[in-house]
């Protein structure tokens, strides 16, 4: 999330973009992130915040640079850390291999 959206969002908002992050990224019942602490660390952050617009990861370097938003730190490095897998990559390299065989019996 930018400032600019972060800085746009009412409290009801960011309370419920705050529990759909928390139930998005639990498992069991259990979560990294607390989520009445989450929200009172955005809601903070939301006047602290410089007026420049900053992209999540400066947000990200801003929050472990001041040491003293511990939820917001994971919740910005969670979906930074995620894996991300390319699917069609794949398909298009098995296919490529399926192709390559195909010509060598031919020949």
């Amino acid at each position: 999330m930018s400032s600019t959206t972060l800085k746009s969002l009412d409290h009801s908002e960011l309370k419920e973009s705050c529990t759909k992050f928390a139930s998005s990224f639990s498992s069991s019942g259990s979560s990294d992130v607390d989520l009445n602490d989450l929200i009172s660390e955005l809601t903070v952050m939301q006047s602290t915040l410089s007026d420049r617009a900053m992209s999540a990861m400066e947000i990200f370097e801003f929050v472990r640079e001041a040491d003293c938003y511990f939820n917001i730190s994971i919740a910005y490095r969670t979906p930074f850390t995620m894996p991300v897998t390319v699917a069609s990559d794949e398909r298009s390299f098995s296919k490529l291999k399926l192709l390559k065989n195909y010509l060598r019996y031919t020949i």
